[in-house]
């Protein structure tokens, strides 16, 4: 019978743990995504495989598909989230699965986790009308309400957030500085 706290699979946490200290390559993880433009302001984008050390670990039966769109003030028809509602939802999601994990190995039980994320922009930049304007968000904030179970220590769960500040990829991959490159091919 597989451990489980607060729905996290621990066991699973523990295999790739050992994997890598066999094999430190395992680490060397890579997410791929893909997007076909449906027309106008819409992407589809697919999300399949996931490598690591170079193989993909993903069997060809996982497929997600995302749609995404932009509000009609800016164009679009507003079927769906824009990217940056995606870039913010994949905040609360990275902040939420991992203060699930952090409470599971820190032994404290949840009954409640939210997380509210704000992404604060000015606009004149991204429509070209003043390029003293960042075309990125002017600012991010974000707040986690937590509820533990029988009691959960307060400090527990403070130190569930608090370590998750510390090591969440998306909030790593928001502030910090990346190195991004790019390819450009023009089908005939």
């Amino acid at each position: 019978m597989p451990t489980v706290r607060n729905g996290v699979i621990l066991d699973n946490i523990d295999n790739l743990v050992n994997a890598i200290k066999q094999d430190p390559n395992v680490a060397k993880v890579q997410f791929h995504a893909h997007s076909e433009w449906r027309g106008g302001t819409q992407a589809e984008v697919t999300i399949s495989d996931m490598f690591s050390n170079g193989n993909n670990i993903m069997g060809p039966e996982r497929q997600f598909k995302l749609i995404v769109d932009e509000p009609a003030v800016l164009g679009g028809k507003d079927e769906y989230p824009n990217p940056v509602e995606y870039l913010a939802s994949a905040l609360c999601g990275c902040l939420t699965a991992g203060i699930a994990t952090n409470a599971a190995l820190f032994n404290t039980e949840l009954e409640k986790i939210n997380v509210d994320v704000r992404v604060n922009f000015d606009i004149h930049g991204v429509l070209g009308m003043d390029r003293s304007k960042p075309n990125g968000p002017l600012d991010l904030h974000y707040t986690v309400t937590l509820k533990g179970k029988n009691g959960a220590n307060v400090d527990a769960l403070r130190k569930s957030k608090e370590t998750l500040d510390k090591k969440s990829p998306i909030k790593n991959t928001i502030e910090l500085p990346l190195r991004v490159t790019t390819e450009f091919i023009v089908e005939e």
